[in-house]
């Protein structure tokens, strides 16, 4: 009777488990996003000549499970760079355009929302005066 009443339970759990996840049941689900990772904080970029450092803080919540990636994206343009932690060098820049730039953090579930945009940086080169 207990092995029985065991496997019972084991197989509702199952099944209660798999109908959240898939998002069915009778209106009852658990929706993937409060699996993901919530939004890096404190979002700020420093300009350098053709580049931006973009630096942030963790998200509060990793959605249980740890954060193994963030994502930069530039704002014009999309460019890209990804990374493990802050900061991020975001490359291929053009000198003289402002950008502003949003994070996202992934987990093994998926990718939670961007951040808003942090201020705006322009790059610009260096000049011979200004490296002493």
């Amino acid at each position: 009777m207990a092995k029985t009443m065991t496997i019972t339970i084991l197989a509702i759990f199952l099944m209660v488990s798999v109908s959240w996840a898939g998002g069915g049941g009778a209106g009852v689900g658990v929706s993937l996003d409060l699996l993901m990772p919530s939004q890096p904080r404190n979002v700020t970029a420093a300009a350098g000549d053709g580049v931006a450092t973009v630096s942030f803080d963790p998200p509060k919540t990793d959605g249980g499970s740890p954060v193994t990636v963030y994502t930069v994206t530039s704002h014009p343009g999309g460019i890209r760079a990804q990374g493990g932690k802050s900061p991020i060098l975001v490359k291929g820049l053009t000198n003289g355009r402002t950008y502003t730039f949003t994070v996202t953090a992934g987990n093994s579930v998926g990718t939670g929302p961007a951040t808003a945009a942090c201020d705006s940086v322009t790059p610009k080169a260096e000049r011979e005066t200004d490296i002493r």
